[in-house]
């Protein structure tokens, strides 16, 4: 299943003709579109009441592991020589009220235009230069997702619609126009997305007990166990079978799974999961 978000309804429109979504009226704060591939949530704008929404939502629609999440709206770019219309695909969102920085993992291939997002909590006519794009709801919406879906399942198209000043001149018209131009690109990426199911959740017993002593003998705490799941599975996607060579990695580091050495401190663990990381991505 896919799991659309979008601040405004014209912009989902698109999204529930493609997946031919049905409304569901047992959700009563939010509109909420279902369908057999994609489910589309409607969540307002401004970061908090979007992330309340969606939050709503989803702890009621109870995603699986192998869903997918994404936020598809408009939004402004201060780089005037961007045209209205440019689709990116967001490697970054920054919470402008706080400065907190967001990185969605995006360890697919792709052909999409990547940038930089920051997120305000109106909508602006004046916008600094250091901030590219920016919207009113894509902040919020990545720390609504985050106990639902794995930052590697997690994905944020924005579209040029103005560059600031002009952006109380997008009419609902020409908001559906710009979703209706870019959705089919947005579908395609996403349907493409949601066929990789990762290897993670086909390994064998015996694949799966390898990587849960790799775990266990580096004293992993949740947020190690995390990077280290995720390093795993960006090794299958770009390299190939990881397994073979966590064993390689293991032993050189003197960690036999035979004889179940664990580390004598979660620091040691840090450093062996540090050069596991240049392992995986040199």
């Amino acid at each position: 299943m896919i799991y659309i978000a979008c601040a405004m309804y014209m912009e989902a429109a698109p999204f529930i003709r493609r997946f031919a979504c049905k409304r569901d009226d047992s959700f009563h704060h939010e509109q909420v579109f279902l369908g057999e591939e994609a489910t589309v949530i409607i969540t307002g704008t401004s970061p908090i009441p979007a992330a309340v929404a969606l939050t709503e939502a989803l702890a009621l629609l109870q995603p699986t592991e192998e869903d997918l999440f994404a936020n598809v709206g408009l939004c402004g770019c201060s780089d005037t020589s961007v045209a209205p219309g440019t689709l990116f695909l967001v490697n970054s969102i920054t919470e402008a009220s706080t400065g907190n920085t967001y990185y969605p993992d995006l360890l697919y291939l792709h052909e999409h235009r990547q940038g930089e997002l920051t997120t305000f909590s109106k909508v602006l006519t004046d916008v600094p230069a250091d901030a590219l794009l920016f919207d009113t709801e894509a902040a919020g919406l990545y720390i609504a997702a985050l106990p639902f879906f794995s930052t590697d399942r997690m994905f944020y198209f924005k579209i040029v619609s103005d560059h600031g000043a002009d952006s109380t001149d997008v009419s609902p018209t020409e908001v559906f126009e710009l979703l209706d131009v870019c959705s089919p690109h947005v579908t395609e990426t996403l349907l493409r997305f949601a066929s990789f199911v990762p290897r993670r959740y086909r390994y064998s017993d015996e694949e799966q007990s390898v990587i849960d002593y790799f775990c266990r003998s580096l004293r992993c705490s949740v947020t190690m166990e995390h990077e280290l799941r995720r390093l795993i599975q960006y090794y299958e996607l770009e390299r190939g079978y990881a397994i073979a060579h966590i064993r390689d990695f293991l032993a050189l580091h003197g960690l036999d799974y035979e004889t179940d050495v664990i580390l004598r401190s979660r620091k040691e663990g840090k450093d062996v999961l540090d050069a596991f990381r240049l392992s995986c991505l040199c």
